[in-house]
């Protein structure tokens, strides 16, 4: 089956407060599903990299620094500021070279800001908007919680796909 691209995935906004605490579950959820994902795994497995594309390490490096882009985001959106800025596409430094738990923490952290200025917001934040830069629509708080849930399910497909090669 041919699995969209993330860059060709087409989304919906204007999602309701009340959906919120649902995606900052999910949001939460990454953090022990990654934890499973790598527990056990030998270095050379975390740091493989499958046709020069991403390592599993780079990717979980990815999410950590993409909940650094959305907790700026919150604040663009509550403070009227649009466009938001654009985010970073590569990595900003050489995850592979790190111990796993050291990658692993490092999302954990910037995870854990996050679900914290969800479960702040009040329920007048949720409904205000910014521009998103790279897809022309208006989201709220509540949308990019969406969004980050799905582009965290798009990452763990990835690190499954590259512990697959393994396993044959």
């Amino acid at each position: 089956m041919k699995k969209p691209d993330w860059f060709e995935r087409k989304f919906e906004f204007g999602i309701s407060a009340g959906m919120l605490p649902f995606f900052v579950e999910r949001l939460e959820g990454t953090i022990a599903r990654l934890e499973k994902k790598v527990q056990g795994q030998p270095d050379r497995i975390l740091s493989y990299q499958p046709q020069g594309k991403w390592s599993i390490k780079q990717h979980i490096g990815h999410l950590a620094e993409v909940d650094e882009i959305a907790l700026r985001r919150i604040d663009e959106m509550i403070n009227g500021i649009s466009p938001m800025k654009p985010a970073v596409f590569e990595p900003r430094q050489d995850y592979n070279h790190q111990p796993v738990d050291k990658v692993l923490e490092y999302f954990t952290k910037n995870r854990i800001r996050n679900l914290k200025k969800y479960k702040s917001l009040p329920e007048a934040d949720c409904t205000k908007v910014s521009l998103h830069p790279r897809l022309k629509m208006m989201m709220n708080p509540v949308d990019l919680a969406f969004f980050d849930a799905e582009h965290d399910d798009h990452h763990l497909v990835k690190i499954r796909e590259i512990q697959e090669v393994f396993r044959h």
